[in-house]
C-alpha cells in the first residue's frame, strides 16, 4: 500500500501561492478537507475503541486462563495503537497535500469542491434532482401545450378544409344555376327576336289595312281609323317593350 510520503514524492513539483494568493473556494476546500479528515479521526478512534474494549474484555477473560493470553493481548492493543498511528499520519499528509493543491491551484480545488459537493453532499445532489425534475416537468408542459395546439390547429384545418369543400359544391351549383339561367336568356331572346319580327309583320298588315281604309266610304273609315290607330298604339308599346329587354339580354354578354 502506497503512503502519503511516496505520493508527494511523485506528485509534480509546485511552486506555493504567496500569502494572499488562496482563495474563497481554495479555503472552503481546505476547511471540507480537514472536516473530513476529524470524522476520519473519530471513526479511528471509535475502532479503536471498541478493539481495546475487545481486547480488554477477552483480556480478563484470558487472564483468569493463562499469563500467555495476557501478552497476546497485550500484543493486540499495541497492533491496534500502531496502525491508528499509521492512519493517523496517512491522513494529516492526504490534508497537507490537499491544502498545497488547494494554494497552488485554485480553479482546480474549486472543481473538485464542487464535484466532491455534488457527490458526497446530500443537499447538492437534492437540489440538482429537484431542478432537473422541474426541468423535465416544464419540459412536459412544453410538449403538452404545443401538442395541444397542434391538435387545434389540424381542427382548424380540417374545418377550412370542410368549408372548402362546401364553398366548391355552392360554386359548382351556382355556376350550374348560372349555365341554366343563361340557356334561358338565350331562349328568351330567340323568343323576343320572334315576337318582333310578328310585330314588324302586324306593323305591314296595319299599313295595308290604312290602304283599304281609304277606300271605304268616310263614315265607315273614320270608325276603322280609330281602331286602327288603338291597335297600332298598342303594337308600339309592345314592340319598344321587347326592344329594351332584348337590349338588356344583348348587354349581358349572351348572344341570340
Amino acid at each position: 500500500m502506497a503512503t502519503a510520503g511516496e505520493g508527494s514524492e511523485n506528485a509534480p513539483a509546485r511552486e506555493p501561492a504567496g500569502a494572499n494568493g488562496i482563495s474563497d473556494e481554495a479555503k472552503r476546500l481546505v476547511e471540507y478537507a480537514i472536516g473530513e479528515a476529524i470524522r476520519f479521526k473519530q471513526a479511528v478512534f471509535t475502532s479503536a475503541d471498541a478493539a481495546v474494549f475487545s481486547a480488554r474484555s477477552g483480556l480478563s477473560q484470558v487472564i483468569s486462563a493463562s499469563s500467555d493470553s495476557l501478552q497476546e493481548a497485550q500484543g493486540l492493543v499495541k497492533l491496534v495503537k500502531s496502525e491508528y498511528t499509521a492512519y493517523e499520519g496517512l491522513a494529516v499528509e492526504k490534508i497537507k497535500e490537499g491544502i498545497y493543491v488547494a494554494a497552488c491551484y485554485p480553479g482546480i480545488s474549486l472543481a473538485v469542491a464542487g464535484g466532491v459537493g455534488l457527490v458526497v453532499l446530500k443537499r447538492p445532489r437534492s437540489f440538482l434532482i429537484r431542478n432537473t425534475r422541474r426541468l423535465f416537468l416544464s419540459e412536459e408542459s412544453m410538449l403538452a401545450d404545443a401538442e395541444s395546439k397542434v391538435n387545434d390547429l389540424r381542427q382548424s384545418i380540417n374545418l377550412v378544409k370542410n368549408e372548402s369543400r362546401k364553398l366548391g359544391e355552392r360554386a359548382l351549383k351556382a355556376e350550374e344555376e348560372m349555365e341554366r339561367g343563361r340557356k334561358a336568356l338565350i331562349d328568351e331572346g330567340r323568343g323576343i327576336q320572334a315576337e318582333l319580327r310578328f310585330v314588324r309583320k302586324i306593323e305591314r298588315d296595319i299599313m295595308g289595312l290604312k290602304d283599304l281604309i281609304n277606300e271605304l266610304p268616310r263614315r265607315e273609315a273614320s270608325r276603322y281609323r280609330s281602331v286602327i290607330s288603338n291597335f297600332v298604339s298598342q303594337v308600339k308599346q309592345e314592340k319598344k317593350s321587347l326592344s329594351n329587354t332584348a337590349s338588356k339580354i344583348v348587354n349581358y354578354g349572351i348572344p341570340f
